[in-house]
């Protein structure tokens, strides 16, 4: 079969987030957000892009990423976990999605063989090492969403890729020290040649409880990813960064990934700057402060409609179980749901690997309509 006739056969379907966001009516509210779209992004950020366009924001970067950002990154991690980082333990990459596919490709090149996701996931966890032939095995997640550490302790082999994410997407849900406390004694036990990807992206979106605290501060073979996206209401900037301890690991990661995308954009790097330095930490807490808030009226409906969720602590997502009302699947729901005149968008959770869930965004300033009318269609669907 010819190229062109597997095209012609071959469907290539669109992500189940991406498919009910663009059902999306003209009148609806998006509780589908994966970002800080409504909220305004710290005028630190877009002065520095404009201030670099009449530098050297025109030109090429390293292949590794801006020195300026690098040496911010490492330094500003090194505080956090205490670790002597240079510019050359950090690699930046186009958003974080680049950063676990660059990663990935390099631990498959030097003899990877198995990750472990956990079972509630966000898609490109499972997608990205089956694109490079690696198995992928899920391990269980506990009722509230946290690691179940036995059932890890059961599978994991000592040359295993482990996958984790706190906070989590979709389900908020942020590791405690207590818990990364036993998860690192597991892997100093069992995982003696492979190393852990943890994905820190909301890290600084934790409004309640104790604050998060990188893995790294736990655990010495661990590569974390992170950026800006989420934290400082940057998204379309596609800024992104991988650090680890390893230097040798990350030369090899720079050069996979430098025949992905040769360098990162380099003017919004410089963009990064004064979010990795905190001079937007200001703006990061009026973010904090209204995503609790947003959680807490979420709540209020989801108890009205007698929805069961875990409540989060961090990132902008809250994890609700609609199988009382719709069933094992979701998925029909959210794109009817999505079509209607004044409608509203939630995303289906077999996005996620569990199909009775919805994830709800907190992310957006017109929460309480949103929930409005998704109490409306939850209405009209049992009276169906």
């Amino acid at each position: 079969m010819t190229i062109d006739e597997r095209l012609a056969s071959t469907g290539f379907p669109l992500p189940a987030i991406r498919e009910v966001n663009l059902a999306l009516h003209p009148t609806g509210i998006s509780l589908g957000l994966g970002e800080l779209r409504d909220f305004e992004t710290d005028s630190k950020i877009t002065e520095s892009l404009i201030k670099s366009l009449n530098k050297n924001g025109m030109n090429y970067c390293p292949n590794a990423g801006l020195p300026e950002l690098r040496y911010a990154i490492a330094n500003a991690h090194g505080k956090e976990d205490e670790n002597n980082y240079t510019d050359e333990n950090v690699i930046i990459t186009v958003g974080v999605q680049n950063a676990i596919y660059s990663t990935v490709k390099t631990l498959k090149k030097l003899g990877a063989k198995r990750i472990l996701i956990p079972e509630i996931n966000f898609g490109i966890y499972k997608k990205i090492p089956l694109e490079f032939g690696l198995k992928v095995e899920t391990y269980r997640l506990n009722p509230d969403y946290g690691i179940d550490i036995d059932h890890l302790k059961n599978i994991i082999n000592e040359d295993d890729i482990v996958i984790i994410n706190s906070p989590a997407n979709p389900t908020g849900r942020v590791l405690d020290s207590s818990e990364q406390t036993m998860l690192s004694k597991l892997f100093r036990e069992k995982l003696k040649n492979g190393y852990v990807i943890s994905d820190e992206i909301y890290g600084k979106l934790v409004y309640e409880g104790e604050p998060f605290v990188p893995f790294s501060c736990f655990y010495d073979r661990v590569i974390t990813v992170s950026g800006i996206s989420k934290s400082g209401a940057s998204a379309g900037l596609r800024v992104g960064w991988i650090i680890t301890n390893n230097k040798f690991l990350a030369k090899a990661i720079v050069s996979n990934n430098a025949t992905i995308i040769s360098a990162p954009p380099t003017a919004n790097q410089y963009a990064a700057i004064p979010v990795v330095t905190g001079e937007t930490a200001e703006t990061l807490k009026r973010y904090n402060e209204i995503l609790k808030n947003n959680r807490n009226n979420a709540i209020e409906f989801l108890k009205k409609m007698q929805i069961p969720y875990v409540k989060p602590r961090g990132s902008f997502y809250i994890f609700a179980d609609l199988k009382s009302i719709v069933g094992e699947e979701t998925k029909r729901f959210c794109i009817d749901t999505a079509k209607k005149e004044n409608g509203v968008v939630v995303i289906p959770g077999g996005a996620f690997g569990a199909n009775s869930k919805i994830r709800i965004s907190l992310a957006t300033l017109k929460l309480i309509d949103g929930m409005k009318r998704l109490t409306e269609a939850v209405k009209s669907y049992t009276h169906k």
